[in-house]
């Protein structure tokens, strides 16, 4: 098992068989685009959880909540834990941290791209492999508009990673913005004065920014696909 500190003794990240988790002593405050318990959440974990080779893509998109919890089990997660689902490997994720101005923010990516789309496009899907999963991690006290719009910056963040690799779209060639089944956490551990911005020019967004984008490179490289 691999681990990883991620605020002081209070958050950490730990990697276990197909399993990577985030794990907090204390609740989190967290709004994601996670296929389980997603939308605005508190919880004191965060799971990534890699389908094995075997598992097949039929199988997992018939039952894809059942997939994520019996893999939760595997660290003793309570049913309360936000789930996101990878076929990358998870033991390529990358991490990336920074604090400046008494917040700190984590970053930690896993990424496939054999799906990459330019969104906007018309996309035919047969089947889905390779995934690009954030958890942001931020050691502050953000509003709820804080979260989302930190949550957005993310998002751009990304693409402009992809647009840095030359990553392409499968479906037309154009320069990549994600892929079609890209899941983003955003959580804070609501320490400190409370933050009312996070978008790029922010003190906060600018810190997401920095870090999603270096580590979304940094995972696409370490998984080894569609680099240009």
């Amino acid at each position: 098992m691999r681990q990883l500190n991620l605020v002081d003794n209070c958050v950490k990240m730990i990697l276990k068989d197909n399993v990577l988790a985030v794990l907090a002593t204390a609740d989190l405050t967290a709004v994601s685009t996670a296929i389980y318990n997603g939308g605005f959440k508190k919880t004191r974990t965060i799971l990534n959880v890699q389908v094995p080779d075997e598992y097949g893509d039929r199988r997992l998109h018939e039952d894809p909540l059942n997939f994520l919890k019996e893999s939760s089990k595997k660290i003793g997660a309570s049913g309360e834990f936000i789930g996101m689902i990878t076929a990358a490997k998870i033991a390529n994720f990358s991490a990336v941290q920074k604090k400046e101005g008494g917040i700190g923010v984590s970053v930690v990516v896993t990424a496939g791209c054999t799906h990459a789309e330019s969104a906007g496009e018309k996309i035919d899907v047969q089947q889905i492999e390779g995934t690009i999963n954030v958890i942001i991690i931020v050691d502050g006290n953000p509003t709820e508009t804080c979260l989302v719009a930190a949550l957005a910056t993310a998002v751009e963040a990304k693409a402009a990673a992809l647009r840095d690799l030359d990553i392409r779209s499968r479906y037309s060639g154009d320069v990549a913005t994600g892929t079609i089944t890209d899941s983003l956490v955003v959580a804070a551990t609501n320490n400190g004065q409370l933050i009312s911005y996070g978008g790029p020019a922010s003190e906060l967004g600018q810190l997401v920014g920095h870090c999603v984008r270096k580590a979304v490179k940094e995972a696409v490289t370490n998984q080894g696909e569609c680099l240009p």
